[in-house]
């Protein structure tokens, strides 16, 4: 990644005694900006401020990696600040960062990486230096022009044209990161991905630990477009992270063009707020400006509650179950003087097929971690656990491994479809998840078949530890619980599961339920499940052979391909 601060990046005075750092929208340059420059500079007089102004790679091509990209704006705001120290004997004044769009995401995570890691929160690997910079404590405030703050989607706010064009966006997208293994830097945003999520929830640790560090607590300023075409109120509007944020409304501006501030009619309204953002008072701001209804809260803090248990579904499974277990867990954790909540929202019914498509379970992770990040902010002194079926053991492990913010005491598994070398080991001895216990079913056949075949094949991130267990031994295994892929499910077990929650004690199944040995038969489809997979796959072409006996290589190529023309369009007209 070439350097950022060059000549033309810097605009700099001997007097000046701000900096102002100003990071540009995906698909623009840095001289798009030019009018939020012009107003910043005769706002705080012609050689007040200095403005930072880097030429970001985000073009619409572009595979930079955002972590990477605050990682080096961090070391050129260090670089900044000593020189101006060297040079003119004083450190800036006050610091304050203007973004727009991509530039609104970099400039919060800019932030959060100067005030320091928090325990609760900890950093991305690629940040190099974890503790606070001394600059940190001079922001004041921060400015965002249509932030995507929750990040993107494709909803019913973009136009018919852009949101099919997004669609085929995502599709060519996700071929050229399953082809170069590089992910282009647009997805790094997508609402729920890793960088926007993990930022949530650092921004939070950052405002919880601000009185005690006495640095993370800079006014936030969020202009919104009244007509944006791009981004929904609610992706605009982040009401976990930034439930503290002034919101002012900008008349007669969309997601591109808030940034124009001419001499233009329609553009007068936009440096007024613009203006305001950056000279007014936290308390004039808030008694004139601030535009957030009151209906768009998130509920209020419960700082009593102890202790938050997700309850989380697998496929084909509208999750009734859930409700059971987790009201089973609120009754026994009375008994343990404990306060518990619980997470028992339903990603809705989640078909086979989906479930074969990577990039349709991850939709589901970063579900998961939206309902993660609302749960930090609604019960702050919580401590976090999970119990999971199927797909949702998958969503846990994926969550842990992308999301190093993530992190659960407890964590029951049932029916897992996670790989058998999964690995526990490092994420116990980080401290992120305190203990686990897995559920072996003796007749688990859809695990044994399935997800332990893809495993043995070595393809995607399934496995058959519902079926085999866990290699490592720090988890706990109950080794087998009578019945199919839902056993461990069965009423008999909820106390258990409760108990194992609440005191992270483990107590032998119940007679019922327990059973010594797996199933013979299901124990043989484990061992020889591609085999078995590779036989159907060649019954299916003989039978199609038998039907269609004249077709040739050419002509059965052409029917698969007419059959995934129809799947798109079909695709295109359920889901755009």
């Amino acid at each position: 990644m070439s350097n950022l601060l060059d000549a033309k990046s810097l605009t700099r005075y001997a007097s000046a005694r701000k900096l102002v750092v100003l990071l540009h929208a995906f698909t623009h340059n840095a001289d798009s900006m030019k009018h939020v420059k012009a107003v910043i500079a005769e706002s705080h007089g012609n050689c007040g401020a200095d403005i930072f102004m880097p030429e970001l790679p985000l073009s619409r091509s572009s595979c930079a990696d955002p972590v990477a990209l605050c990682n080096q704006l961090l070391q050129q705001i260090d670089a900044l600040w000593a020189a101006r120290i060297d040079q003119y004997g004083a450190a800036y004044q006050s610091i304050t960062i203007v973004g727009h769009s991509y530039g609104a995401l970099l400039g919060r995570k800019l932030y959060a990486y100067a005030c320091g890691e928090t325990a609760k929160a900890p950093f991305e690997p690629g940040i190099t230096r974890k503790t606070a910079r001394p600059w940190a404590a001079k922001v004041e405030r921060i400015i965002l022009l249509a932030g995507m703050n929750r990040g993107w989607r494709i909803s019913h706010n973009m136009s018919p044209a852009k949101a099919v064009g997004f669609s085929v966006g995502v599709a060519l997208g996700g071929l050229w990161q399953a082809l170069t293994r590089k992910k282009l830097a647009i997805m790094h945003i997508h609402r729920g991905a890793p960088y926007v999520t993990n930022l949530r929830i650092q921004w939070l640790a950052m405002r919880y630990a601000a009185k005690d560090k006495g640095v993370g607590n800079a006014l936030t300023v969020q202009l919104l477009g009244s007509i944006d075409d791009l981004v929904s109120p609610e992706d605009n509007i982040d009401l976990v992270s930034g439930s503290d944020f002034i919101y002012l409304d900008v008349a007669k501006s969309g997601h591109a063009n808030i940034i124009d501030m001419d001499d233009s009619p329609a553009a007068q309204d936009r440096k007024r707020k613009f203006r305001a953002a950056l000279l007014n008072d936290e308390a004039t701001l808030r008694q004139q400006y601030n535009q957030l209804p009151q209906d768009e809260r998130l509920p209020g803090k419960r700082d009593e509650v102890t202790d938050l248990i997700f309850v989380i579904h697998g496929i084909r499974d509208p999750g009734y179950w859930t409700h059971k277990i987790a009201r089973r867990v609120k009754q026994r954790g009375k008994e343990y003087q404990k306060v518990f909540e619980t997470e028992t929202s339903s990603y809705g019914y989640f078909p086979m097929l989906s479930f074969l498509f990577p990039w349709r379970r991850r939709e589901k992770v970063e579900w998961l971690m939206d309902q993660y990040a609302e749960g930090l902010a609604q019960y702050p002194n919580a401590r976090f656990s999970y119990v999971g079926h199927s797909h949702g053991t998958y969503l846990l492990t994926k969550a842990l491994t992308e999301y190093p913010c993530c992190r659960f005491k407890q964590v029951v598994l049932a029916g897992s479809v996670v790989r058998t070398d999964y690995a526990w080991a490092e994420l116990l001895k980080q401290g992120r998840v305190e203990q686990v216990l897995n559920y072996i079913a003796s007749g688990d056949w859809v695990v044994a078949w399935f997800p332990n075949a893809m495993q043995m094949l070595n393809w995607q991130d399934l496995g058959g530890a519902g079926h085999n267990g866990f290699q490592s031994e720090q988890v706990k295994q109950i080794r087998y619980v009578k019945g199919a892929h839902s056993a461990a499910l069965h009423e008999d077990n909820w106390d258990a599961i409760a108990d194992f929650v609440i005191t992270g004690k483990t107590d032998e199944l119940p007679a019922p339920i327990k059973e010594h040995k797996q199933s013979l038969l299901v124990s043989a489809v484990g061992k020889a499940a591609p085999l078995l997979w590779l036989s159907i796959i060649y019954l299916l072409y003989l039978t199609g052979s038998a039907i269609w006996p004249d077709l040739s290589v050419r002509q059965w190529r052409d029917v698969l391909f007419s059959a995934l023309y129809v799947a798109g369009i079909l695709l295109v007209l359920t889901k755009v």
